[in-house]
């Protein structure tokens, strides 16, 4: 009844406030070319309407690559139509109120080398292209109701703002941050957009293949996209930002919220604070961010895994009974002198979180099935500290010095309790688990241009980790019977201490040789090492103080692993007209030596061909092809081959012969943009074939698993394609995307082989508001199949429909809603769902530094949301629980 109501309500809305929007004034378009004085036509030229009534909204337009664009204005205002090219002299047009003047054509006389104009008129640009750079200027875009950044963002062209706080630009990941040319927290995205004060930002830059080394950008083939940040001239040299209380009202659970983002700029001297805690589940920085700060190693060598799990520290724990969160940051940077600087941050994170699942599993035997009902709580306790310095000295024109080094400690601490109900039996398991990590990365990174042909790059990275976690499982009766040796005892207590020491040095030296505009020659010489030691043990602790060793059932590990990879590059680098090539073609030379029982040594030479291609149709549409031949070998874990115990129901043994998995990568991505037509298609297919495969084989009786990894010449195949359309079609835009998945592989069960495939296809459409006077509203549908076929057959669809809506009320006031309903349907029809919405009422003077708010998160109070997942031999149906409803009244105070 809630969901039908929920809708209801939400048709009616829309429908009340569509008719609002067409009772706004008359519109009419202009459209035209715009050309130089030989009707070449000008691609990416500003048209800029700027209105002669100051309640007007400025308008705007870019060519495309035709020199076509088209201005929709308001039929009751006068304009001045300002076109604009770097290079050509700016041209006005003035169209009168109710003109009926619908097209002009717009020929540009060239000024030479004066840019005087452009320079006059660059304040009224809404958007500058120039080659690999996108400028916009904020206030053509914002509305005045914004507070955060993000909120900026969501209104830009192109650019859209995920809930976790990734960017996209015309359908490309942002995959750096930085504000006034300096990185905003190890370049995250989410810190800086749902930190950084909405009025204090002027211009966003959106720079493609993007180099911190100016001089290396003609070589480097950087497919990184970065966001800088401009901020305005009155929040430079001034402390700005803001800071946020809340507290629950209407309930009694203690709920609250505390949050502070605080900023100086000044020419030499950057430093920025973000403080905050809460209990409503809201995480500061996601996991993405987690990985920018965690990395402390060169972009050029960033292929490492940490071996710490961090994930609790990230996500946005709603979908827990309690959640408690603290974080600290602080990032500075500072001009030391010319041509030395200094940056770094430090970040504090404690997560305390308890979550409650309740899950029905089938456990898949090839013809026959085993069912379990699960009730899991797991409390954790995590802490996080991570410090980062970094230098950067230019010691000419021509050189750049990097040096960066990073502290990480982490400490998880969880319990975990199974309630575990079988056809045959009834358990009860409690696991607590202690981990303390730490680790220690530095890297230097040199760049050197010779002349303008050549110019090098020299990179060491060195990381030393420890991972320490200890176990302790307990249960009211023997678990894993067949493969535990217990002593009968009134409780079952394993103890298991396990630590990983990971030491890795890598090195590279690359040469570019720039034969001439056409044609270059990169030359790479590397080598990578990496030593880990593990070691590992299980016993049992009897109530009487005695100890049952486990050792001589196998459950103990001592492994030294020591892989090295010794490698030479030659890459070749051709242009034809608008076509890019890079053929490439790597020798390693691999040495693995691994020694626990017996020692083992493998030695290996191998060919890694690689190609990309790049067409260039116009600045607005390109499509790029990338292929690779890779080789991985396994991890320490996965050589050690005595038993490890993983769960109450799961028993992990390595393999020492194994060898390295070989496999094919490649994607196709193709990008268009046309500013005419309001059409931006952005398209992916990722491929990826494995010819020697590493695959655990499992050995399943009941609900009780033991699986080893084995080498096998099973291919697997892994296709991925996803894509975006979206048009804008009169005030709105319009939003079709998919993502589709098929994975074939083979899977060794009980010692009967079978061909598996997981399919996965999900379609949506999305339609939002695309006017500054109107609401901010977006609705969205998304139907979703998900199917596994192998030992047997199993299919899943969701639907889910979302919608959120922000409206300015009364000038002072600003209303939000959003609302997503998710349909689950099993095999046997069998459907379940969840419906959550949040909704926010804010009051904030004109002018004035205070704002109001009240905020609900989980309005209509569900208990639970329900699921489908299923894996190689296990299919679930979960409900996991969630915070309540939340109702907190806020203050924010802007600095």
């Amino acid at each position: 009844m809630v969901f039908k109501i929920g809708l209801q309500q939400i048709t009616l809305l829309i429908v009340m406030l569509f008719a609002s929007f067409f009772s706004y004034s008359q519109t009419k378009t202009i459209s035209g070319i715009v050309s130089d004085t030989i009707n070449t036509p000008l691609e990416n030229a500003n048209i800029i309407a700027k209105p002669s009534q100051t309640n007007q909204q400025l308008k705007f337009s870019i060519t495309d690559n035709k020199g076509r664009f088209r201005l929709e204005l308001d039929s009751s205002a006068k304009y001045e139509i300002v076109v604009s090219y770097i290079g050509f002299v700016d041209q006005v047009l003035v169209i009168e109120p109710n003109s009926t003047i619908t097209s002009h054509d717009f020929k540009l006389k060239s000024t030479g080398e004066k840019l005087k104009e452009i320079v006059i008129k660059q304040e009224f640009k809404a958007v500058i292209i120039k080659k690999d750079t996108m400028t916009f200027n904020v206030k053509s875009f914002a509305n005045g109701n914004e507070r955060k950044m993000k909120e900026i963002l969501e209104k830009l062209p192109g650019v859209e703002v995920e809930k976790n706080g990734n960017v996209t630009v015309q359908g490309k990941k942002v995959t750096k941050m930085l504000v006034e040319g300096k990185s905003f927290f190890g370049g995250g995205t989410k810190l800086a957009v749902e930190n950084i004060p909405a009025d204090a930002l002027d211009k966003i830059e959106v720079i493609d293949h993007f180099n911190d080394v100016g001089f290396m950008k003609k070589v480097s083939d950087s497919d990184d996209l970065v966001m800088n940040v401009k901020l305005k001239e009155d929040k430079k040299k001034f402390i700005f930002g803001d800071v946020q209380a809340g507290i629950e009202v209407a309930n009694d659970n203690g709920f609250y919220l505390a949050h502070a983002g605080i900023f100086y700029y000044s020419p030499k001297t950057n430093i920025s604070y973000i403080g905050d805690s809460n209990n409503i589940g809201k995480s500061t920085f996601t996991f993405e961010d987690l990985m920018q700060f965690e990395g402390g190693a060169s972009s050029f060598l960033s292929g490492r895994k940490s071996l710490t799990n961090l994930y609790t520290l990230t996500d946005d724990n709603t979908d827990v009974v309690l959640s408690k969160s603290q974080f600290s940051a602080i990032n500075f940077s500072h001009d030391v002198s010319p041509k030395l600087s200094l940056s770094g941050y430090a970040i504090f994170s404690k997560i305390i979180t308890r979550s409650h699942t309740e899950s029905r599993n089938e456990y898949l035997q090839n013809a026959l099935l085993t069912f379990e009902n699960q009730s899991e709580v797991n409390q954790n306790n995590g802490l996080l500290g991570i410090g980062n310095i970094k230098l950067d000295y230019s010691p000419t024109d021509k050189e750049k010095w990097y040096y960066n080094s990073q502290y990480q400690s982490s400490n998880n601490d969880i319990n975990n309790t199974i309630n575990s109900v079988t056809d045959t039996n009834s358990s009860l398991f409690e696991t607590i688990n202690k981990a303390d990590n730490f680790s220690f990365k530095n890297y230097i990174e040199w760049h050197k241009e010779y002349n303008q042909n050549h110019s090098s790059t020299f990179v060491i990275n060195q990381a030393y980790e420890v991972n320490s976690p200890t176990n302790h499982l307990l249960s009211n009766a023997p678990f894993l019977e067949n493969l535990i040796p217990f002593e009968e005892d009134n409780l079952y207590i394993i103890n298991q201490v396990k630590r990983i020491n990971n030491n890795s040095v890598d090195a590279l030296f690359k040469h570019y040789w720039i034969l001439n505009n056409f044609n270059h020659l990169y030359i790479n010489l590397g080598n990578n090492y990496e030593t880990s030691h593990l070691t590992s043990n299980e016993n049992q602790l009897l109530t009487d103080g005695t100890i049952n060793n486990l050792e001589n059932a196998g459950f103990s590990n001592n492994i030294k692993y020591n892989l090295n990879d010794s490698y030479v590059g030659l890459e070749y680098k051709f242009k034809i007209g608008g076509w890019t090539n890079k053929p490439g073609l790597y020798i390693h030379r691999y040495h693995l030596v691994t020694r626990q029982d017996l020692t083992n040594t493998l030695n290996k030479t191998l060919l890694q061909p690689q190609w990309t291609s790049d067409y260039e149709f116009n600045q607005s549409e390109n499509i790029k092809f990338e292929y690779l031949l890779s080789n991985k070998f396994p991890d320490v874990n996965q050589y050690a081959n005595g038993y490890t115990l993983k769960s109450y129901n799961s028993i992990f043994k390595g393999n020492a012969l194994l060898e390295n998995e070989r496999y094919h990568l490649a994607y196709l991505r193709y990008s268009k943009v046309n500013m005419y037509r309001g059409i931006m298609i952005n398209a992916m297919i990722n491929f990826n074939k494995k010819i020697k495969t590493i695959r655990n084989e499992v050995l399943l009786n009941g609900i009780n698993q033991l699986y080893s990894p084995i080498l096998t010449d099973n291919p697997e195949t892994n296709w991925r394609i996803n894509g975006a359309v979206s048009k804008k079609i009169y005030k709105f835009n319009l939003k079709l995307n998919t993502n589709l998945t098929w994975f074939n592989y083979t899977q060794k069960l009980n010692t009967v082989t079978s061909v598996n495939s997981r399919n996965t296809q999900e379609i949506g459409i999305l339609l939002k508001t695309a006017n500054k006077k109107w609401p901010d509203l977006s609705i969205g549908y998304t139907k979703g199949f998900s199917s596994f076929e192998g030992i047997t057959t199993s299919k899943y669809q969701n639907d889910m429909i979302n919608s959120d809506l922000e409206i300015a009320l009364f000038k002072s006031w600003i209303f939000k809603f959003d609302y997503e309903y998710l349909q689950n349907t099993n095999n046997d029809d069998q459907k379940n769902y969840s419906d959550i919405a949040n909704t926010s009422l804010r009051y904030q003077k004109k002018n004035s530094p205070i704002t109001f708010e009240v905020s609900i998160n989980n309005l209509f109070n569900v208990k639970n949301k329900n699921s489908y997942t299923f894996s190689d031999y296990i299919i679930s149906q979960q409900a996991t629980y969630i915070l309540p409803r939340v109702i907190l009244f806020s203050i924010n105070y802007k600095l």
